[in-house]
């Protein structure tokens, strides 16, 4: 039998656990990752003019995506995702509520016009896509020049005597914590993810590179979580294609010896 690839196992993993996803990220972040979520929403949402369109990719059960809707009645919120079972339970969660949108289609392949959007966001979703820089390069492609771009997502602490502690707990502890015997090693497998993924500031890089200016950075839990946004800047489709997953390789081992 072939090997599956990211995107396969990916896929797999998020039909699999797609019913007790909420309950699960309640129980591995204590709560806190309301409190996260809650300052992407807040930036989307002072952000995006009145009759505005935002994008949220990765959008899973659809926290961010509904909750900017109900906070901002008067702007359209599209959210994206590739796992039916994900997108059926931010159906049911989105209830009667009008000017939210959920579409099923690939981030590495946005089914949308250049500058479509006044906003985007991806939370705790860019990691497990199977490229990280073409990712970047589409959520950044379909936001007007000017627009918000926001990346949230799950990081390995940079702080050597914090390390350990994290490992001990995302490692092992929450896996049996998120998955229970049903679903331990799907949770497992998110752990190994965050663990391959880049480091916060080469990620800074990566999207600055994608085209956004002004880009900054927040981070909670000694840098577990972390929140970049930046402006997206106009671009030629050559720039979009300057990435290469040697550049990306040089800036997570630049980070991981930091």
């Amino acid at each position: 039998m072939a090997e599956q690839t990211k995107e396969e196992r990916v896929y797999a993993v998020f039909e699999r656990i797609a019913g007790g996803y909420d309950r699960a990220n309640r129980a591995i972040s204590l709560g806190l990752h309301r409190r996260w979520k809650a300052v992407l929403v807040q930036k989307l949402a002072k952000t995006v003019p009145p009759g505005g369109r935002a994008l949220d990719v990765c959008c899973g059960t659809g926290d961010i995506v509904l909750d900017l809707a109900r906070r901002r009645p008067d702007i359209q919120a599209t959210g994206l995702d590739f796992s039916p079972a994900m997108l059926r339970q931010a159906e049911v969660r989105r209830g009667s509520l009008r000017n939210a949108e959920l579409l099923r289609g690939d981030a590495l392949a946005l089914p949308f016009p250049d500058g479509s959007f006044d906003a985007a966001s991806v939370s705790f979703g860019l990691r497990n896509t199977a490229d990280w820089e073409k990712a970047a390069a589409e959520l950044v492609r379909v936001v007007r020049p000017g627009g918000l771009v926001c990346c949230m997502d799950s990081f390995v602490p940079e702080n050597p005597l914090v390390q350990p502690f994290y490992r001990l707990y995302f490692g092992h502890v929450m896996p049996l914590l998120g998955g229970g015997r049903y679903a331990r090693r799907e949770y497992r497998w998110l752990y190994t993810s965050t663990e391959g993924f880049l480091r916060p500031g080469a990620l800074k890089k990566l999207f600055a590179r994608a085209g956004l200016g002004a880009v900054g950075t927040q981070a909670w839990l000694f840098g577990a979580c972390a929140l970049i946004w930046g402006r997206a800047l106009p671009f030629t489709e050559n720039q979009k294609n300057e990435y290469t997953s040697r550049t990306i390789l040089k800036d997570k081992e630049e980070y991981a010896h930091e």
